[in-house]
């Protein structure tokens, strides 16, 4: 089934793919296979200078339950099926850190990171960051768009 993107994944996808050196898949499949998987997070990205790749959930919603709940399943959702996957298809893959960031309403974002305190591998960033980019950090022409 075919999603098409809101206002807050397009600009997502402009703040992901802006910086020099990723590849970004929107609705990347990842296959149902032997209990994990089945699942299309909201963006891939590829990030080949930081050797790193980052599974994207964005949500504009004004609770974070529907978030942390897919948060909670990362590894049988989402990391684990493409650490499997990606290292069959490129043997570096298997080398590579995976990444999981989430893009949220501002005014959720400090009670999602106080919940996800201690937890390794998950980064949070405010949609308001994002969605204006002339608030991103500049280095003369090239934008600064972490992912962490």
């Amino acid at each position: 089934m075919r999603r098409f993107m809101d206002i807050y994944e397009a600009a997502v996808l402009d703040y992901c793919s802006a910086q020099p050196g990723r590849f970004v898949a929107p609705q990347f499949h990842i296959a149902w296979e032997k209990g994990t998987g089945g699942s299309q997070p909201d963006f891939v990205v590829l990030d080949f200078p930081a050797s790193t790749v980052y599974v994207i959930e964005v949500t504009s919603a004004s609770t974070a339950k529907g978030i942390l709940s897919r948060v909670s399943e990362r590894e049988t959702r989402w990391l684990g099926p493409m650490r499997r996957s990606f290292a069959q298809l490129h043997k570096p893959f298997a080398n590579w850190k995976f990444h999981v960031t989430l893009f949220l309403r501002e005014e959720i974002c400090s009670s999602v990171q106080a919940k996800l305190k201690g937890v390794a591998g998950i980064s949070v960033i405010s949609l308001d960051r994002v969605m204006f980019p002339w608030r991103w950090e500049w280095h003369g022409d090239v934008p600064v768009t972490p992912l962490q």
